[in-house]
This record gives C-alpha cells, structure tokens and sequence, in this order.
C-alpha cells in the first residue's frame, strides 16, 4: 500500500514557528514514520506570503528538511481531479451554507491531490490533514463517490497535533 499525506494551511498554521513544540512533535512524527506532507500549490501559496517579520516561512524549514513538499500541478484534465474538486467545493458551500464561488479553492485542492495520486497510480491510500472539518469530510465523501471510500481518511489536524503532543 502507499498512501500520501496532505496536509493544509491550518495544519502548518497551528504548528507555528520551527522552535514551537508543536512543529518539533509534528516533524518527530513525519520523520520516525518516513512520511512527507504534500501540500497543494495554493496552500503553499496561502503559507508563504511575504511578511516582514519572517525570513524564512516554517513550511520552507520543513521543505528543506524533507519532510514536506509542494505537489505538481493538479491535472484538470483528469475528470476525476475536476469533479472532485467540484464536489468538494459544493460540500463545503452547503456545510457553511453560503455560495459555491466564496469557497477558497485551497480546501478543494487537499481532494484533487488525493483524486489525481489515485489516478496516477502514486498512491492508494490517501490521508487528508486538515483543520477544516467540511473540506475533510467532503474529500471523505465526494471521493467515496468516485469509487475511493476505503482509500480516504480525514485527520483532524487539531486533534492530530494534540495528540502527538501528549
């Protein structure tokens, strides 16, 4: 089995700076577990926007030090990767109820990752890391739609961090 690990901007917010115990217990894990969160290009995007007081955006530390990276481009060709992304924006507009269009396109994107390993064959398991509660049990569900229910887990990103650090 291989899975991939996406992780959102929430995730990585919540964690902080590289000094905080937060970060060093979420690094700990990915590293005694060999796993690299993938990050969508627009949550990249969200995590590294120019701030002053910042040199060097905790997301990069966790680059440089491997056990993060930025996913290639989604494919929008796929119609997986499309419709998933889709489905999962319309999810997350009903749970908020407020329209499909207000919906940031980062959340969608954590399910196009997961559609498009699917597709590709890079992965067959696929762990969604997020704060948000819609964007995870919508990628849940649009993607069971599409045939991948026992392939998909919601982590609570909250609770993932908590827990690693009792």
């Amino acid at each position: 089995m291989t899975a991939i690990h996406i992780a959102d901007t929430g995730l990585f917010v919540s964690m902080g700076q590289p000094s905080n115990p937060r970060y060093l217990a979420v690094r700990r894990f990915a590293r005694r577990n060999g796993i690299t969160f993938v990050l969508p290009e627009r949550v990249y995007g969200e995590l590294t926007v120019n701030a002053p007081d910042v040199e060097t955006p905790p997301i990069d530390t966790a680059i440089e030090e491997g056990w993060a990276r930025v996913a290639a481009p989604l494919k929008y060709s796929h119609g997986v990767v499309s419709r998933t992304m889709d489905g999962v924006q319309r999810y997350i507009a009903n749970a908020d109820d407020r329209p499909a269009d207000e919906i940031e396109r980062a959340d969608p994107a954590l399910a196009g990752v997961a559609a498009q390993a699917f597709v590709e064959g890079t992965a067959d398991q696929a762990y969604i890391y997020t704060t948000d509660t819609a964007a995870g049990k919508g990628a849940e569900a649009v993607l069971a739609s599409e045939g991948y229910g026992d392939s998909v887990t919601y982590v609570n990103g909250f609770r993932f961090v908590d827990d690693l650090l009792e």
